[in-house]
């Protein structure tokens, strides 16, 4: 049996606040690979690991990311919504993000809305470029990555490729990411014929997926519940 990499969806999120430093270090404890994290800009143009357009529901704050200054941002308190004993922390800049997870774990960066020449050249400058894929849900950000970056790995998902055979010409992209149901006999038969390496996405709990993808021997799975699938996974090998 393949054995699958974790991909820890904005770290372990049902555990430490997501997109925190909290969430990553769980992450890691409990065999996470790599650490799926989103990225936005602030106003004056510094990046940061953040998932919504506004900062109102993962932070004590209120507001567009995009409208406010690295000052504000900085200032936020990250952890206390999700349970009072993380209160103090920070939405995290990413290049201080990254640079916790080197030599550690991968990256698996999707670009919500940032500048990708900056992310590109803050990625090489950090000697991660071979730690990271990335994707991004806007064709904006996907083309501005591909021009930037054409040496890191882009994912593109099922939905948008359509079929794998289109991810690498219309996407550059050589590993596919999918949903529990999308992941057919056929689907991963051709990914491995195009020497596509293969991701399957499920934010659920259910052991008997976690089974099924283990059994599946893709590549990577970005989950919810890293415990739940080492668990899985585990049973399956004994």
């Amino acid at each position: 049996m393949t054995r699958t990499k974790m991909v820890c969806h904005r770290g372990a999120c049902r555990l430490a606040p997501e997109n925190t430093f909290a969430s990553a270090e769980k992450a890691l404890e409990l065999g996470g690979a790599y650490i799926e994290l989103d990225v936005r800009e602030s106003a004056d143009g510094v990046l940061y690991v953040m998932h919504d357009q506004t900062v109102d529901r993962t932070t004590n704050g209120s507001g567009a990311i995009a409208r406010m200054s690295s000052a504000e941002i900085d200032a936020l308190d990250a952890g206390s919504w999700f349970d009072p004993r993380f209160s103090g922390e920070r939405v995290p800049r990413l290049d201080a993000f990254l640079e916790n997870l080197k030599g550690r774990a991968g990256a698996y960066v999707e670009l919500k809305w940032c500048d990708p020449a900056k992310l590109a050249r803050m990625i090489r400058d950090l000697g991660m470029a071979k730690d990271i894929f990335w994707f991004s849900f806007k064709p904006e950000m996907r083309a501005a990555m591909r021009a930037a970056a054409p040496d890191m790995r882009a994912m593109i998902t099922l939905d948008i490729a359509r079929t794998p055979s289109l991810a690498r010409p219309l996407f550059g992209a050589a590993m596919v990411e999918m949903e529990v149901d999308e992941a057919t006999p056929a689907v991963l038969a051709s990914c491995r014929e195009l020497d596509h390496e293969t991701m399957i996405y499920y934010p659920g709990e259910d052991p008997a997926v976690f089974r099924q993808i283990a059994e599946a021997g893709v590549d990577y799975v970005n989950l919810d519940q890293p415990a739940l699938y080492a668990a899985a996974e585990a049973e399956l090998s004994a």
